[in-house]
């Protein structure tokens, strides 16, 4: 019976230690500096089913959450925001500063919704500060109608907060935002038609994340994303033979990357990470063709000709955690 008793002491301290090494390792662990998450990694067409990669929901358009600190910064705000915000487990009180890299409905067509559901006190949002929305210039002017579109609706919820919805807009490339060890710098890129057009470069104690925004390949993408932690760049890929029969996809084509052109980018800046994100596969009945997409893995492959270094192809909710190293968060954890 003694020895019965001292074994199961002997155990028991055994148990205990094992607990008390797991606590050590647990507390030891450094979180993260920078968390980036992606909300949205699609193109302005909805193809529910085709891509699958989160259900129910296919990819939602360009939105990504970046947790530097304190600050919760979003950056575009396209068809689904609110939706993949609320799976990230993110309110609309939690969102410090919004920017913009240009005016395409697929990046802005949601910012109505995200500011007035950020409002409900009782469900999703709760927010009771202004709500900053960075860009370049028109900024300030697309925040000041969006207000005056939704005025009526403002006024007939009297008991919701007022809360302002504020745009900024700067006017060159440079930093745009420092606050609380958080820097963010802006830098003109090219799509075409599209102007102004930037991407962002986000700092954060010693880490760094860059956002091509959309764009041809842009020698300030290499220019800004070299060395970075994670770069995140859009990407388009097509059937050869859609381009043969189609000047009008040939013509979307043109302002966008081409994977191997996004694999000449990722070789010259080196991030420890690379990824894809605005993942725009042409072809198909979608675009009006009757040739098929390229897959994701077709996608890869290309970028495969000019790039051997790590490389994801984001997914919706999708997310990256940055601190000594970049570990890649799968959507299921969220």
């Amino acid at each position: 019976m003694a020895s019965s008793h001292r074994r199961n002491a002997i155990a028991a301290g055994f148990l205990a230690l094992a607990f008390w090494n797991g606590a050590a390792v647990a507390q030891d662990k450094k979180p993260p500096d920078i968390v980036v998450t992606l909300l949205g990694t699609g193109s302005p067409i909805p193809e529910p089913g085709r891509l699958a990669p989160v259900s129910p929901q296919d990819r939602m358009n360009a939105a990504t959450l970046v947790q530097a600190g304190v600050e919760t910064l979003l950056f575009d705000a396209g068809r689904g925001v609110v939706q993949r915000l609320s799976q990230a487990g993110v309110k609309g009180s939690d969102i410090t500063s919004v920017f913009l890299t240009h005016f395409h409905s697929d990046h802005i067509v949601d910012l109505p919704d995200l500011w007035l559901t950020s409002r409900l006190t009782l469900t999703w949002g709760g927010r009771v500060k202004p709500m900053e929305l960075v860009g370049p210039v028109g900024t300030k002017d697309l925040a000041a109608n969006i207000v005056k579109a939704f005025a009526p609706d403002v006024a007939a919820r009297p008991d919701q907060p007022q809360i302002d919805l504020v745009g900024r807009d700067f006017e060159q490339d440079g930093v745009v935002f420092d606050r609380n060890g958080v820097k963010v710098t802006a830098f003109t890129v090219d799509h075409g038609p599209a102007k102004p057009a930037v991407g962002y470069r986000i700092d954060y104690n010693g880490h760094s994340v860059l956002l091509s925004g959309d764009t041809r390949m842009h020698d300030n993408v290499i220019k800004y994303g070299a060395g970075v932690d994670l770069l995140l760049h859009e990407v388009a890929a097509v059937n050869p033979a859609v381009l043969q029969k189609n000047p009008k996809l040939q013509a979307i084509f043109n302002i966008h990357t081409s994977p191997e052109q996004c694999g000449e980018v990722f070789a010259k800046t080196k991030p420890k990470l690379a990824a894809f994100t605005h993942i725009v596969l042409m072809g198909a009945p979608a675009f009006g063709v009757p040739f098929p997409a390229p897959t994701v893995q077709d996608m890869i492959a290309e970028a495969r000709k000019t790039y051997q270094g790590p490389l994801e192809s984001g997914v919706d909710l999708m997310a990256f955690e940055i601190g000594d190293k970049v570990t890649v968060r799968p959507p299921l954890e969220h």
